[in-house]
């Protein structure tokens, strides 16, 4: 059948704005998809090229904000550790400066270490320590570190410059035991007596390092549903596709069955006034296909108008008085023929508030031409039988009369 353009139908111009499309989906599952589905499609490739490299520059940022935030942090409760230990150890050598006799009275001394270091910023692993003018420890506290009659600067290696300076050293690192520590050291007036103060490392850090773990947790479980998000979403697209060409070969297959079948598909929605035909539709017409939805004044413009109303049959399915049609009408072709067309169709669910219609539409023309050609052919070979002088009779097989002339009535 020889395409036309709706432009050059006569006197016809509800096609004249139609286009075709031959990409992504097909038929009903396009037209209720537009137009989102159509901007999903241009952004996917963008979208599965950038999805992976915004995920990980989106991990990079946490994980070194999380970083950053550790690490500042872990130099504040280096702070104010280092503060503690120079505050004990600088209050603790006042009060032996203020009372002479205090340094040479152990139990007075370990009194005095006890009480300093029940404060509330001390804790169990805060380490207190009274030494004479040799750095020989005198009292310490707590009293199971064993170090009472030690030399406190062999115990504590590194730390030449706080036996020098004292306070002027600030807070060292040193090394007691095979651990880091930190320690303080004040001497007092004369340098008679000197107070010490130490923590380890680990027990300041252990608070510390214990919300680093509990950061590096999360942030691997972060890592993972964000993975795990990803692959769901690659797979989804994938399947997505896959069902999309699946249809889209099942519309192909259906519209080729369609032409091949010289019929076309009807899906009316009669609330909205729009009507949708496959692509055989269009092509037993003669029209550019189209996937844009049809209203009931384009399709009711090339029906013949002695064939009937289409306004009139919407209203009598609206009205719920008929749920079906099986009706012959004439529909001008693209060069201005009339087609020949048996519509049947059937609401979908009578009982819905909203009522769709859905069915076939037949091209009959031939089928009206052969009846035609027949009903004449019938007519010529009746008025010959007339014509016929004698007596004219036919039977079939079983006896039965099918034809005769007037002469053998009258004999």
């Amino acid at each position: 059948m020889a395409k036309a353009d709706a432009w050059g139908a006569p006197g016809g111009t509800a096609f004249e704005r139609r286009e075709a499309r031959s990409d992504g989906l097909a038929g009903n599952a396009r037209l209720i998809a537009e137009p989102a589905y159509r901007r999903l499609l241009a952004a996917e490739p963008l979208l599965r090229r950038s999805i992976p490299a915004l995920i990980i520059i989106f991990l990079v940022v946490i994980a070194a904000l999380r970083f950053l935030s550790l690490m500042n942090e872990r130099d504040d409760v280096e702070r104010d550790a280092k503060a503690i230990l120079s505050l004990a150890a600088g209050q603790l050598a006042s009060s032996i400066s203020v009372d002479a006799n205090l340094g040479s009275t152990p139990g007075a001394t370990q009194d005095l270490l006890e009480g300093i270091s029940r404060q509330g910023a001390m804790g169990r692993s805060h380490v207190l320590a009274v030494t004479d003018s040799a750095f020989k420890i005198v009292a310490v506290t707590p009293q199971s570190t064993g170090w009472e009659g030690r030399s406190l600067d062999a115990i504590a290696q590194g730390g030449q410059p706080l036996f020098m300076f004292g306070d002027r050293a600030g807070v060292m690192e040193v090394r007691i035991g095979g651990q880091d520590w930190y320690a303080a050291v004040s001497l007092t007036n004369g340098r008679n007596s000197a107070a010490a103060a130490l923590v380890p490392q680990d027990a300041v850090f252990y608070t510390w390092r214990k919300t680093v773990s509990l950061n590096v947790t999360l942030f691997v479980l972060t890592a993972g549903v964000l993975i795990v998000i990803l692959y769901a979403y690659f797979g989804q697209a994938a399947r997505a596709q896959a069902a999309d060409r699946i249809y889209l070969e099942a519309h192909q297959r259906i519209d080729m069955a369609l032409v091949r079948g010289r019929c076309g598909l009807w899906d009316w929605d009669m609330v909205r006034g729009k009507m949708y035909w496959s692509r055989s539709m269009y092509d037993m017409l003669g029209y550019e296909p189209c996937d844009a939805m049809l209203s009931f004044g384009e399709v009711d413009e090339i029906i013949h108008p002695e064939d009937g109303d289409l306004f009139q049959l919407a209203n009598r399915i609206v009205a719920r008085e008929i749920d079906h049609i099986d009706q012959v009408f004439r529909m001008r072709h693209a060069d201005g023929q009339w087609v020949w067309m048996r519509a049947r169709a059937q609401v979908i669910d009578p009982e819905a508030p909203e009522i769709q219609l859905i069915g076939i539409a037949v091209d009959v023309t031939e089928q009206r031409h052969l009846a035609l050609r027949s009903e004449a052919a019938d007519l010529r070979l009746r008025t010959a039988i007339e014509n016929i002088n004698e007596s004219f009779v036919l039977w079939d097989s079983a006896q039965h009369l099918i034809m005769c002339n007037s002469k053998c009535q009258q004999d």
